[in-house]
């Protein structure tokens, strides 16, 4: 079968070992690949393949969009950084993947291809029952920890190109609560190119192999569940608090400072300690409510550990809030759009929210924002994949909004632009991988119909159904303003050379992304190279027409470029990339070249 095979037993009857394959890919924090393709996007992990590629680029992989450090260096994410809680994670990117049967797991395969070594976690649960109560559901279907690589390892792996590496992860003992998700959680800020993911298998005993009264009865194995820290801190009766610390001396010191001061001591902690110090005495229970201390909220390292309640319980004290991650929120239908719905409500001062991979997301919400957060600056509901399509015409009522960021969601062309159309104070605008708006000309001509000056970046990656002459006219309406611009893989627009009309147009651009832009020349980097010597970082991966020579001019006339990426560019050699670096040891220049073998599994 496709998904999953059997062992049995020496009788031939009794079902020893399961093995299989992911049914389907159910959330992700990002993908290379457009929604409707079937080339790197995290799909391709689903099933048994036919070949393994044994070193290589294979194109039929799972790849996730970002790698290495260079993201931060972004002008829009320079214009607005995540908030960082205390305890800010190394993961970057995660998927969760659904299987077949629930089983004991004892062993977890991964085929990583082209520069392995990035897994940091891997968790398992049970896959979340509609009928089954949701309190029940959050208390019996925690998430495991089965797989953590340490830290010093980690910073001892570093991959090399075509790397090959089949993962066998052996969990000494089965889990101890039968699992069918498995969510494997990844830190690319030390790659140095795309990681490629080709297999992934779960090994264990089926269900009926093991009793089902020791099913529920296991304590999760992460740090990251602050459900119980918050509902105990909610649940203590004041009478039943202790009045007074531990008897030391400095203890007894702290408690005699001012309650300003303390204040501004417990502003150092995050969410889930803040909830321990609510658990401490009265004082410290009044004083850790302190709408003060809950300005910006960064709740994505604990995503896995939240549930309705816990939501709720922490908006009590945000009638202050102003910055609000909770990107990656509510795995495993954890967390109810009516819960989300309900914690916005008491957040009318925000203005950054980021709800990116939050599968509970649903037009709702959007209506919600519009009618109670009027101060909004960025919304980011990228890779909301959860197959609705969202209702983003609810927005324009948000006349402030800046930074909008709708990367792989399912919006419409007409209530995108019904949007756009009302929104003056847009300054960053993130569209990559559409799968909905088939008329994309029509899109950009309504951006061009807007008066310049004020668009500072634009991510169109994978718009491919954009003509050349729309995004000729879109850079002579707004180049001047313009940043930061990622044309990768608009097929439309790499029929012929575009940078001669970025040249000409954006001569403020400092990220450049023209990925799969196969008639790139030389000319068109002399020109660059004249006009743009504020660029920073360049993608040219793929073009067929670029030369060492052009290289060279670029390197040495645009003196702060970090970036060069010219994999896959068929004129340039290793040799051409060797001598780069000699020319400009400053820049980090990728290359990667055209090569796969396979074999039959």
């Amino acid at each position: 079968m496709k998904y999953l095979s059997v062992v049995r037993g020496q009788d031939n009857n009794d079902i020893m070992v399961i093995e299989q394959y992911p049914v389907a890919v159910r959330n992700f924090s990002s993908e290379y690949g457009p929604p409707y393709s079937n080339l790197q996007v995290l799909k391709n992990v689903c099933g048994k393949p036919e070949e393994m590629t044994q070193f290589g680029d294979n194109q039929y992989s799972a790849v996730f969009r970002k790698y290495g450090p260079w993201h931060l260096l972004y002008p829009s994410f320079i214009a607005y950084p995540k908030y960082k809680s205390v305890r800010n994670s190394k993961i970057t990117d995660f998927m969760e993947c659904s299987f077949s049967v629930p089983v004991r797991a004892t062993s977890i395969c991964i085929q990583e291809n082209f520069f392995p070594g990035f897994i940091i976690n891997i968790f398992g649960t049970k896959h979340y029952n509609p009928n089954c109560n949701k309190k029940s559901h959050h208390h019996h279907n925690k998430w495991q920890l089965l797989w953590n690589r340490c830290e010093l390892l980690m910073e001892n792996s570093f991959s090399t190109m075509y790397g090959y590496n089949i993962c066998i992860i052996d969990l000494n003992s089965k889990t101890l609560s039968p699992v069918d998700v498995l969510r494997i959680e990844f830190d690319f800020s030390l790659s140095e190119y795309h990681n490629q993911y080709e297999v992934i298998k779960l090994t264990g005993e089926p269900k009926r192999n093991f009793s089902e009264e020791g099913d529920e009865k296991y304590e999760i194995n992460t740090s990251e569940d602050i459900h119980q820290k918050i509902s105990s801190s909610e649940n203590h009766e004041e009478h039943k608090i202790s009045r007074t610390l531990p008897s030391t001396s400095v203890c007894q010191g702290i408690v005699t400072l001012p309650n300003e001061i303390l204040i501004r001591i417990l502003d150092y902690l995050d969410i889930d300690d803040l909830c321990r110090a609510r658990r401490i005495n009265k004082q410290f229970n009044q004083l850790a409510k302190d709408p003060s201390l809950y300005i910006a909220i960064n709740l994505q390292p604990f995503c896995k550990g939240l549930c309705d309640d816990s939501i709720l319980n922490i908006s009590k004290y945000c009638s202050a809030l102003k910055v609000l991650d909770l990107s990656w929120v509510g795995p495993n239908n954890q967390i109810s759009t009516n819960a989300i719905c309900s914690f916005i409500r008491t957040i009318p001062n925000v203005v950054v929210l980021r709800l990116s991979s939050c599968q509970m997301l649903a037009s709702s919400v959007l209506e919600t924002v519009a009618i109670y957060c009027s101060n909004l600056q960025l919304l980011d509901i990228s890779y909301c994949n959860n197959s609705l399509q969202l209702c983003v015409s609810w927005l324009t009522t948000l006349k402030m909004l800046k930074y909008v960021d709708f990367t792989h969601t399912l919006i419409s062309a007409s209530e995108l632009v019904a949007l756009l159309k009302k929104l003056n104070e847009l300054e960053w605008l993130f569209l990559g991988s559409p799968a909905l708006i088939a008329d994309q000309d029509c899109v950009i001509n309504c951006l061009c119909a807007k008066p310049p000056g004020n668009l500072k970046g634009i991510d169109l990656w994978y718009w491919d159904k954009i003509s050349h002459n729309t995004i000729t006219q879109f850079l002579m309406v707004h180049g001047q303003s313009i940043v930061e611009i990622n044309l990768g893989w608009c097929l439309g627009i790499g029929i012929t050379d575009i940078l001669p009309c970025i040249a000409n147009c954006c001569p403020n651009i400092t990220v450049l992304i023209l990925t799969a832009h196969h008639e790139t020349t030389d000319a068109g980097l002399t020109g660059l190279s004249n006009s743009c010597s504020k660029i920073q970082q360049l993608d040219i991966l793929g073009s067929r027409h670029v030369t060492k020579d052009g290289l060279e001019t670029l390197v040495k006339s645009c003196l702060r470029l970090i970036l060069l990426d010219v994999s896959y560019c068929v004129k340039v050699s290793v040799e051409d990339v060797s001598n780069l670096k000699v020319i400009a040891p400053s820049v980090s220049i990728k290359h990667v070249e055209t090569y796969i073998h396979k074999s039959k599994v």
